[in-house]
């Protein structure tokens, strides 16, 4: 749980320096914590502003976290479960909308579980969280970054002048993030800079993200930029409902997102996967087939479709794309289509159009503390480390969490 910053500077401790690296949400909950322990904190930013990323997240109504059960949210972070659990246990979701309350930002559970504020933009509550840190002694420094480490792993900064400086510390957290969204801050170019001091690191790829497919030649233009509602997509055991978004490269949309790794997998071992999309989740086969195959043979079939299955114009244009004249007139191969309609996926879309990252530093190249083993003294947490979840809150929630996680074992460290 956060520890409380009033509660804490009643209590004398031993101040040290700790520099931060990298001013989105993980970033910045370490440094709320540490300041909470007492703790003199410099921030380091190379933007003009923090948080880049994470406002541009609440553009579309900022989903901070779930409102699930722990048990059932640490299993979306996939095979990292086992770490991310008691690090949830930590810092809770529920801790993350008393922490969003204490800053004067009311949150609320949608529909669908998931957690946004009121307001659902992160402008307020960002401005009301730096307002709080700065009151609390954090020293922020925008336009400054980080080049490399200098010798004995001093931190060598450009900043706002374009002068490097020599920054010395007595604990450092890099919150560097991944490496989508590089014009928001967060562009991977700390990779190199790490390996070279032998930390182990996988490749960067592209999570939570839209696929790329080689469209039928005959399909209209009219189907792209409409969504498909309330389907469900599969791919060998695994499904999902959702929305998904035709475009003309391929397909994205939440149900596209909750896929993703498992879609990516599968391209890296066979060079493509083939999903099946379910268009009508709430009729089976045989249901639509009769429909069909009992429809008034005055009604044209495109009309019944549109009347009676709810089908839009884009869809129909799907469905003419993917099957001939023949098995488009045939109740039982349309029903089939309909349940299952074939789109082979070829590709991600690049790492900057992701909505995360796969990849990272290794968590066998830090301690349990998420200390470099190769580096003492300076820890890692959020989108640097090897993890990824799906889109509705386990990202940022994991994030908070893990920096909670860090600033307490930063603390441990050194006191």
């Amino acid at each position: 749980m956060l520890t409380p910053i009033s509660k804490t500077k009643q209590v004398k401790k031993i101040s040290k320096h700790i520099v931060i690296i990298g001013g989105g949400p993980a970033g910045l909950m370490a440094a709320h914590q540490l300041l909470a322990f007492g703790h003199q904190v410099s921030l380091y930013e190379s933007k003009p502003s923090l948080a880049r990323k994470f406002q541009l997240a609440g553009r579309g109504g900022l989903n901070l976290t779930h409102s699930e059960t722990l048990d059932t949210f640490a299993t979306k972070y996939y095979e990292n479960s086992p770490f991310f659990a008691p690090l949830l246990d930590q810092f809770t979701p529920t801790d993350l909308r008393t922490f969003c309350q204490a800053l004067g930002q009311e949150t609320f559970v949608g529909s669908s579980g998931r957690v946004f504020p009121n307001k659902l933009k992160a402008t307020e509550l960002l401005r009301e969280w730096i307002i709080k840190l700065n009151a609390n002694g954090l020293k922020i420094y925008t336009r400054h970054r980080w080049l490399e480490f200098g010798d004995n792993n001093d931190l060598l900064i450009l900043n706002d002048k374009d002068v490097p400086e020599k920054i010395s510390y007595d604990a450092a957290i890099f919150a560097l993030g991944g490496a989508s969204w590089p014009r928001m801050g967060s562009d991977g170019t700390w990779v190199n800079k790490f390996a070279k001091k032998n930390v182990e690191i996988t490749a960067l790829r592209p999570a939570n993200c839209g696929f790329e497919t080689n469209w039928p030649p005959q399909i209209s233009s009219k189907v792209f930029g409409h969504p498909l509602k309330n389907i469900s997509i599969s791919l060998d055991e695994k499904f999902v409902k959702g929305e998904i978004m035709l475009s003309n490269y391929g397909l994205e949309g939440g149900a596209i997102y909750a896929l993703s790794k498992t879609i990516r997998e599968k391209i890296d071992k066979n060079g493509q996967a083939q999903i099946l999309i379910d268009i009508k989740p709430s009729h089976s086969p045989e249901k639509i087939e009769h429909l069909l195959s009992h429809r008034n043979k005055n009604n044209s079939l495109s009309h019944f479709l549109k009347q009676e299955l709810h089908l839009s114009i884009p869809v129909l244009e799907l469905l003419k794309s993917y099957s001939t004249r023949d098995e488009f007139n045939s109740p039982a191969a349309l029903a089939g289509l309909l349940k299952k309609l074939p789109i082979t996926l070829t590709k991600p879309r690049p790492l900057e159009r992701a909505i995360s990252t796969a990849g990272g530093i290794k968590f066998s190249s830090c301690d349990n503390n998420l200390m470099l083993k190769q580096l003492p003294g300076i820890f890692v947490t959020g989108e640097m480390l090897d993890w990824e979840a799906p889109t509705g809150g386990y990202l940022l929630q994991g994030c908070f969490s893990m920096a909670v996680h860090v600033a307490k074992a930063v603390n441990k460290y050194l006191i």
